[in-house]
Parts: structure tokens; C-alpha cells; sequence
């Protein structure tokens, strides 16, 4: 008996941790692998050149950096491109150019897609945009 007293007196004294809050695998949330940062832009560019050739520029507004995005509309670009005889050609050097490698710092991406002429990505906050066709 005063075993199990001695065992209570010493339970009491012991301080057990909070329980950890909740993953958001608990919650039944998967978080996504870390995504590698060439492919990321590779898609990107893909994804614009594409929706360009096709003639999505609602599409190819969204693949634009916010600056340009301000700047440009859906009828401006549809007017661009299709006034442009060169557009066709520079797309197609772009797609091939851009399979990689890209020059990156933390938020700014490249690739050259010309001699002299570079396609340059921004990182916003939710993903790579295309900055400029220098």
C-alpha cells in the first residue's frame, strides 16, 4: 500500500508535455514534394509558348510578371502576335531553348534563347513568371 502511494505521490509530480498541435498530414492534408526549380521553369515557359502558338493569350496574360500583366491586355497581345511576322519563329527558338539549363538567383531565372537575346522569369509568389524576351 504505501508502494502505491510512493508511486501516486511521485505520478503527481511528474509534468507530461502538451500534446503536439495537429500535422496537416493529420489533417489529412498531403504536402507536395519540393518541386525542382529547372523543371518548374521549363513548365512555365512551355506552358507559354504553347498557349501562345495556340492562341491563348488569356493563358499567356497569366504566364506574364505583374508589371506586365498591368500593362498588357488580352487584345494587345492578340494584336502583337499577330502583327509580328517573326513571332512564330521566335516562339519555336524559344521552346527549343528553353529545355535548360536556366541561370538562377533567388528570384530571377534565364535562359539565353537567341545570341544575345535572353528570356528572363521572375519568382512571385505564386510561382515563375515570364519577365522579358530580351
Amino acid at each position: 500500500m504505501k508502494w502505491l502511494l510512493a508511486v501516486l505521490a511521485f505520478a503527481s509530480c511528474v509534468t507530461v508535455p502538451p500534446p503536439l498541435p495537429p500535422t496537416q498530414e493529420d489533417a489529412g492534408v498531403v504536402m507536395p514534394a519540393p518541386v525542382d526549380e529547372q523543371s518548374a521553369l521549363r513548365t512555365v515557359v512551355q506552358r507559354f509558348v504553347t498557349a501562345a502558338e495556340a492562341g491563348r493569350f488569356e493563358e499567356v496574360l497569366s504566364l506574364l510578371a505583374r508589371p506586365l500583366r498591368e500593362r498588357y491586355s488580352v487584345e494587345l497581345l492578340t494584336r502583337d502576335f499577330g502583327t509580328d511576322p517573326l513571332a512564330s519563329a521566335r516562339l519555336s527558338q524559344i521552346k527549343l531553348k528553353a529545355t535548360g539549363p536556366f541561370t538562377e538567383t533567388k528570384d530571377i531565372a534565364s535562359v539565353e534563347w537567341a545570341s544575345g537575346r535572353s528570356l528572363r522569369l521572375v519568382r512571385e509568389p505564386d510561382g515563375w513568371r515570364i519577365a522579358a524576351l530580351e
